[in-house]
């Protein structure tokens, strides 16, 4: 499988973009995120990629009015992540809609609530795995933990986890291109791996979907959507869905 994820990244209830994952470098593309969904659902895509950025750095939930909206709005999944720091919460997403929940800051601090989760809600639950050279960010990318990423690699995959998001940080909203080699260290520790930051062109795509029968199942696209480098009408030929 092979599925292309529109992103909407809501900052203050709004539809934002930021470079490096810096909230003080935001670009605002629309004050009503679900509309913005409910354009890349009318474009094609089957599958949409949300993220609580203020919840990433507060720790909790913050624009869940703006998620229930976004996902009363369209018909195709949604995975959702930013600040889910609880079962509860977790569990409140799903009930909410949402296809999938993404784990980050906790899931990768707390292995036991890790496991916990992983076993209760098997493949609904994601790991966020956003790096900066062999490090990890959390907190909304503010923070970086002390083990490196292969380290903690490890520690999912004793945990139960098989598939991740891998965000390449210094590249997220920069344009200028994914490293695809970035992750074949985590195919190769057997992980299934959604691709994101800096994906601009279609040749970032096609050089991901080259490493479908390694682990790749899909990429996410942001900010190259936005400014228009990329047209979904053009790039969703690629997927290759179940």
């Amino acid at each position: 499988m092979f599925r292309i994820y529109p992103a909407v990244d809501v900052k203050g209830g709004r539809c934002v973009r930021l470079f490096q994952g810096d909230l003080s470098r935001e670009t605002v593309f629309s004050d009503e995120p679900w509309e913005v969904a409910a354009r890349w659902e009318a474009e094609g895509a089957s599958y949409l990629h949300v993220v609580d950025l203020d919840g990433a750095v507060a720790g909790r939930l913050v624009n869940l009015e703006v998620i229930r909206r976004i996902m009363e709005r369209v018909n195709i999944p949604v995975q959702v992540g930013g600040g889910v720091r609880r079962e509860e919460d977790i569990r409140g997403l799903l009930d909410m809609g949402a296809a999938r929940v993404i784990l980050g800051t906790r899931a990768l601090a707390e292995p036991r609530f890790l496991e916990r989760v992983a076993g209760s809600f098997g493949d609904r639950v994601l790991v966020s795995l956003d790096t900066r050279g062999d490090r990890v960010a959390v907190q909304g990318w503010t923070e970086t933990l002390p083990e490196t990423v292969w380290e903690l690699v490890r520690v999912l995959r004793e945990c139960g986890v098989r598939r991740l998001i891998h965000t390449d940080v210094q590249r997220d909203g920069t344009l200028t291109g994914y490293r695809a080699d970035s992750i074949l260290p985590l195919l190769e520790a057997g992980m299934r791996v959604i691709a994101a930051g800096g994906i601009s062109s279609l040749r970032d795509l096609e050089n991901l979907k080259e490493l479908v029968p390694r682990g790749v199942e899909g990429a996410v696209v942001g900010r190259a959507l936005y400014s228009g480098d990329l047209r979904l009408g053009d790039i969703l030929p690629l997927q290759e869905l179940e």
